[in-house]
């Protein structure tokens, strides 16, 4: 009996001094995932105040202001955009170190290149990182104040992490191209070139079309197709030469009016220059270029006809 004890302790043994001799081996072979995987990641239970996205030829600051969230403190922050944003924040993850012999390249790109991310509690720093991306192979590249690369990915998906990143101002701002809302809201207006008009008024506690006895349920379905317009793109200066030539027609063919209570006005104006384009080319209340969706904007510029 003791000697099959004896037998098996050896046993134990031999197999603990044989792990010993592999051990070197295989931290070697498990080197590159010797990191912790959530180095970059923001925690999700972590309050933040404000991003900074800085480049060498643009710097975006997305602000929590007054209970909501800024850019540059000019726009509100598109609420699609600021839900994807941070849940890459939040997902994000450290897939391996860049190889050694890559490690100095990567790190130079990264440093000329990348966009420096600082996300603040107040005065705090709570992530300091830059990140860089190759858009061929869809690879993204992060690196802290070691100046050790590393190659990130959300888990589970196929994706280019540092996109977000990169995409300018007029992509972070909201869509809606009027601040007006039901509680300020005196008329809304639809003014065609061709003469036709549409008035939506508040009266008698609620909302009438001048002229039109329409149902409750139309009317406002169509009235809040028009109030909470948005935009399907803000055009970059770059851009506008693909929806603007020298036969432009400054004349809109519908313009959008809203008036508040306070009597102040706000107008959205549609243009039609490219008839083979699937855009309408519109301005914006704070005069911004952006772009309508015909076949949408089919079911939302209402006329008097409509409601019959």
């Amino acid at each position: 009996m003791q000697k099959k004890k004896n037998i098996q302790l050896l046993f134990a043994l031999a197999m603990v001094i044989a792990l010993i001799a592999l051990l070197p081996l295989l931290k070697k072979k498990g080197s590159g995932l010797e990191v912790d995987r959530h180095l970059f990641t923001l925690g999700a239970q972590t309050v933040i105040t404000d991003v900074i996205l800085k480049t060498d030829s643009a710097t975006n600051k997305l602000c929590y202001v007054n209970g909501k969230w800024r850019v540059n403190d000019k726009y509100d922050l598109d609420l699609s955009m600021r839900d994807v944003f941070f849940s890459v924040l939040s997902q994000l993850e450290i897939k391996r170190p860049v190889a050694e012999s890559q490690s100095d390249s990567i790190a130079e790109i990264i440093r000329n290149k990348g966009v420096e991310v600082t996300i603040l509690n107040n005065a705090d720093t709570v992530k300091s990182y830059s990140i860089w991306g190759d858009k061929d192979s869809e690879s993204s590249f992060i690196m802290g104040a070691k100046s050790q690369p590393y190659l990130i990915h959300i888990p589970g998906y196929r994706s280019y992490v540092a996109g977000i990143f990169e995409v300018p101002e007029s992509d972070w701002r909201t869509r809606r191209v009027f601040s007006t809302t039901y509680t300020n809201l005196n008329e809304l207006k639809l003014e065609y070139s061709d003469g036709n008009s549409l008035t939506y008024r508040y009266k008698n506690s609620f909302f009438e079309i001048e002229g039109v006895h329409a149902d409750s349920t139309q009317l406002i379905n169509s009235l809040e197709n028009l109030l909470f317009l948005q935009t399907d793109q803000y055009l970059l200066p770059s851009e506008m030469h693909n929806y603007v030539d020298a036969n432009f027609n400054s004349n809109p063919f519908v313009t959008i009016a809203a008036i508040k209570l306070s009597g102040s006005m706000e107008k959205t104006r549609l243009y039609d220059p490219r008839p083979d384009k699937p855009y309408y080319l519109g301005i914006t209340p704070d005069s911004s270029f952006c772009l309508f969706n015909k076949k949408r904007m089919k079911r939302i510029l209402v006329k008097k006809k409509d409601f019959e």
